[in-house]
């Protein structure tokens, strides 16, 4: 043994015998991998969110948490100081409008003028759920209409599809609600292909900063455009608003779903008008678009716009008002590479409004819409389509003063759409969508309206998936993290 020790190879001969030792020792004591249940994603209640309002000044904001929290928890308004020159005075000089803790009730309040972006900041119970939206009400002037945007997120990356430069006045709004300096940006998609601006398209904000871009400055030749805005450091809300020459209305173009080969852009107003839809196409080779309409008689294919074709790096409109038939429809959209897709109705009268709805994603965790009206010339309906399976969901409404009615149950059939007119409520409302066990993807926009002396006012918001939960990935032991 001595000697076999001495030598060198020995030794080795050693060590490899007790490493396979205890190797076969490990493998024999290990738990069965087959017994163990494997982990699965876990849901959990959001407990911080903050969410932007662009330009609220002189607009109804609505801000509300569902009833379900459980614990404390707040709601903090505050809107920033307006300043020149499309930027804020910086968000020392914000002022607090009021802070909330009652999960399930509407506050609704008229913005302050002159003011800056308003930020809600919300954590604990107040958190989950938590959704805030501005609307302005115009009935004469060069912006006449309903003009209604969701407040969003900041975010690395926010779609936005509508309008050029030569067809409206579109203003891009801007705000970084974060501690930390903002890197932004602008990419901007025409009819022609990519623009490329010759007053560039970076912009840094710091902690608190907000800015207006008027859209002329980097692309004014557009009839229609889709813009990306990301972020190369930081994050920040961005929201823009178009008003149509001559007068022919004005609305905030919603955030659309980011670039897939499959969309569907839901919340279609039925009625007259003319409808037309956007689809952009950010890669770097052209694509063909098959599009199919969802309606309350069912789905199927556009009479001559069954496909629709989209060069690289741009954007392509076609006019759907004759293929939909004025009937309250959602359209699906698919796409060998990926797309984004945005829609624009124009309302009937004299003077007709304009309103926007873009692709979204399913309500798979429930959506809330913070501003509703109805009673006397202004209505609220929601458009629920299921264009696979269908969908079955419950419908709350929660009024700024009262008791909160009892949620009531839809239906919707399978590659239907669903028109679901809201109750009359004394006053502003929210609503929300909760899909049931065993339903569907749902999929929903919110239709507001007002008949004026001189046309239909209307504003469209695609209901977007809630607040109010967050899926955290499971977590597993391996040495994998550890290993080359």
């Amino acid at each position: 043994m001595k000697s076999l020790i001495e030598n060198r190879f020995g030794l080795l001969v050693l060590v490899l015998v007790a490493l396979l030792a205890l190797y076969g020792v490990g493998t024999a004591t290990r738990p069965d991998r087959a017994a163990r249940a494997a982990p699965e994603p876990r849901k959990v209640p959001v407990s911080s969110v903050t969410v932007v309002c662009p330009a609220p000044a002189g607009a109804d904001v609505g801000v509300v948490t569902p009833p379900e929290g459980e614990g404390p928890g707040t709601a903090t308004i505050t809107a920033a100081a307006g300043g020149k020159d499309g930027k804020d005075a910086g968000g020392a000089e914000g002022r607090v409008l009021d802070t909330l803790n009652t999960p399930g009730r509407l506050w609704h309040r008229e913005a302050p003028d002159g003011s800056g972006p308003v930020t809600v900041t919300a954590t604990g119970s107040s958190a989950a759920g938590l959704e805030a939206a501005q609307t302005r009400r115009e009935t004469s002037g060069g912006q006449r209409g309903l003009a209604g945007a969701r407040c969003v997120e900041p975010a690395a990356s926010t779609w936005l599809v509508g309008p050029g430069p030569a067809a409206a006045d579109v203003t891009l709004h801007l705000a970084n609600a974060d501690l930390a300096r903002a890197v932004v940006e602008i990419l901007v998609y025409s009819g022609e292909g990519p623009v490329v601006a010759d007053t560039g398209g970076t912009l840094t904000l710091g902690p608190g900063e907000s800015r207006t871009v008027d859209m002329r400055d980097l692309a004014p030749s557009p009839l229609v455009m889709a813009v990306e805005v990301r972020t190369v450091s930081g994050r920040v809300a961005a929201a823009a608003r178009a008003v149509m020459e001559g007068g022919e209305g004005v609305d905030w173009l919603p955030a659309a779903a980011p670039p897939a080969t499959r969309v569907v852009v839901p919340g279609v107003p039925g009625g007259g008008g003319r409808r037309e839809l956007l689809v952009a196409s950010p890669a770097e080779t052209g694509t063909l678009v098959e599009v199919r309409a969802l309606t309350s008689d069912g789905t199927y294919a556009l009479k001559d716009r069954e496909l629709v074709e989209v060069p690289a790096g741009s954007v392509t409109a076609v006019d759907l008002s004759s293929g939909i038939g004025g009937q309250p429809a959602a359209l699906v959209l698919t796409s060998e590479t990926p797309i984004v897709a945005g829609l624009a109705a124009t309302g009937t009268g004299k003077r007709p409004d304009v309103a926007f709805t873009a692709g979204a994603g399913p309500i798979d965790l429930g959506s809330v819409v913070a501003d509703n009206r109805t009673g006397k010339k202004k209505g609220s309906r929601l458009l629920l389509a299921a264009p696979e399976t269908a969908g079955k969901v419950s419908v709350q409404v929660l009024p700024r003063e009262g008791e909160a009615p009892e949620p009531f149950e839809v239906g919707v059939a399978a590659a239907r759409v669903k028109e679901v007119e809201l109750p009359d409520v004394d006053g502003a409302f929210a609503v929300v969508v909760q899909p049931l066990p065993g339903s569907g993807p749902v999929y929903g926009g919110r239709v507001m309206d007002e008949r004026l002396k001189d046309g239909l006012a209307l504003t469209v918001q695609p209901l977007a998936t809630a607040r109010m939960w967050a899926v955290i990935p499971p977590i597993e032991e391996s040495v994998a993290t550890v290993l080359p």
